[in-house]
């Protein structure tokens, strides 16, 4: 009796214990980790408002303006009753040139004298422009008598020189006569061929002249349109001054007329 006491109290010791301390089951791995990583929620979408087209007018493009040509025209003087500005004479005989004897146009009385000998009387010159440029005249002058010359002048001294215009040289072996020459001096001795080539027979012809660094070079025409060339000359010399001239006539004084100068500027 007394054993199946104990006995009965070991199975209920027993009973107890799997009641309060039940056995630990068999762990199985789990996929899902302990702390998974947090995935960011995206933010809410929003409602932004599309804008509504307006009737305000959209502002005018600027209009781009063509960048203005240089004016070529550095001097004009039609020698209509007075001289304009910057006009200086060398040697003034007031009894040798008038604005009135041909309302219009200037005339110089060519008489004896030439630049090189430093005894020339009314040469008219003015300041030379900077850079390259070129000049026109238009002249009412026909030589008769030998070396009588009228015409533009590019003038550093006496003894350095360019004068080119309508004149008269009667040489078989040089000249050609009523033409169109081109003499230049240098230290006082002349340069080169005097270009002479024969003029139509007029009293009206025009003259011009373009400088390009130390490059000189000269035409001739009758109407003011259709240019002949009448060749090239080079010179070191530093011009001061352009103008105009007449003289040389050592058989008779000669009137030339001009009816304007015209300076205008080459690229």
């Amino acid at each position: 009796m007394k054993n199946f006491r104990v006995v009965l109290y070991v199975a209920l010791i027993g009973l107890l214990s799997a009641c309060s301390s039940p056995a630990a089951a068999t762990q199985t791995p789990s996929l899902v980790p302990e702390s998974p990583t947090q995935i960011p929620s995206l933010p809410p979408p929003t409602d932004t408002p599309v804008p509504v087209p307006t009737n305000t007018a959209l502002p005018p493009t600027a209009t781009l303006e063509p960048s203005p040509t240089a004016d070529p025209l550095l001097f004009k003087d039609e020698f209509d009753g007075a001289l304009g500005e910057g006009w200086a004479w060398t040697r003034e005989n007031k009894t040798s040139w008038s604005l009135t004897n041909n309302p219009g146009w200037l005339e110089i009385i060519a008489r004896p004298g030439n630049i090189g000998g430093g005894n020339l009387e009314n040469i008219l010159l003015r300041a030379i422009p900077d850079g390259n440029f070129e000049i026109e005249t238009r002249i009412n002058f026909k030589p008769v008598g030998d070396y009588q010359v009228a015409g533009i002048l590019i003038y550093e001294s006496a003894a350095n020189n360019l004068q080119f215009g309508r004149a008269f040289c009667d040489s078989p072996t040089f000249c050609a006569n009523d033409g169109f020459y081109a003499d230049m001096l240098t230290n006082n001795n002349a340069d080169g061929p005097n270009l002479a080539t024969a003029a139509q027979n007029t009293e009206i012809s025009y003259l011009r002249l373009r400088r390009e660094g130390s490059k000189y070079t000269m035409y001739a025409g009758y109407d003011g349109e259709t240019w002949q060339l009448i060749g090239e000359k080079s010179s070191d010399m530093k011009p001061m001054f352009i103008g105009l001239m007449a003289g040389q006539a050592f058989s008779a004084p000669q009137p030339a007329q001009f009816d304007y100068f015209v300076v205008n500027r080459v690229p």
